[in-house]
């Protein structure tokens, strides 16, 4: 079954904006002309269930609004994670979800350091004034014991894939 899945064509993305254009039965929430917000496929036209979207303030532009679904999903990972003020936390993979939720761990007093192996995502992050290790120029544990005073990190949240099992591997060796 799964194989056969993944030979299916899937609509792609998970984020959009637009305006209501009909209103499902039942739904109170929504009038035709509202802008929301929701996760629904990259398409012209899109529907999805009413606990899928939401309206968009007049103060928030529609491209901001498009980061809502994305910045959920960071947001999601340090739920799971419930981190304290002052903790040292890893993020591994500094792409798009993994920028926003080194932002969302400093501004909530975290102690936040990014790991990529590309150095211009790196490079961007540390605009941020948030530390990044590119494990392909440094020994990962040895830096990240070196920057925690050699208590290792209190968390990890990982936002990168690979085919190797080195950042599950990395993780165990770098945490308290």
């Amino acid at each position: 079954r799964v194989f056969n899945k993944l030979d299916q064509p899937l609509p792609l993305g998970y984020c959009n904006v637009g305006t209501v254009i009909e209103v499902g039965k039942g739904v109170k929430n929504f009038s035709v002309g509202d802008r929301v917000a929701s996760n629904g496929p990259h398409a012209e036209i899109v529907s999805v269930p009413h606990n899928l979207a939401e309206k968009i303030p007049d103060s928030v532009s529609n491209e901001d609004a498009a980061f809502t679904v994305i910045g959920s999903v960071a947001l999601q990972g340090i739920r799971l994670f419930e981190p304290e003020f002052n903790e040292n936390v890893v993020v591994f993979g500094l792409g798009l979800v993994g920028i926003i939720t080194c932002q969302l761990l400093k501004s909530s007093g975290c102690k936040v350091i990014g790991v990529d192996l590309d150095q211009k995502k790196c490079d961007i992050v540390n605009n941020y004034g948030i530390k990044t290790i590119n494990p392909s120029q440094t020994n990962l544990v040895e830096h990240i014991k070196q920057i925690t005073n050699d208590n290792g990190s209190d968390g990890v949240i990982i936002t990168a894939s690979s085919k190797s099992n080195d950042i599950i591997s990395n993780s165990a060796k770098l945490t308290r």
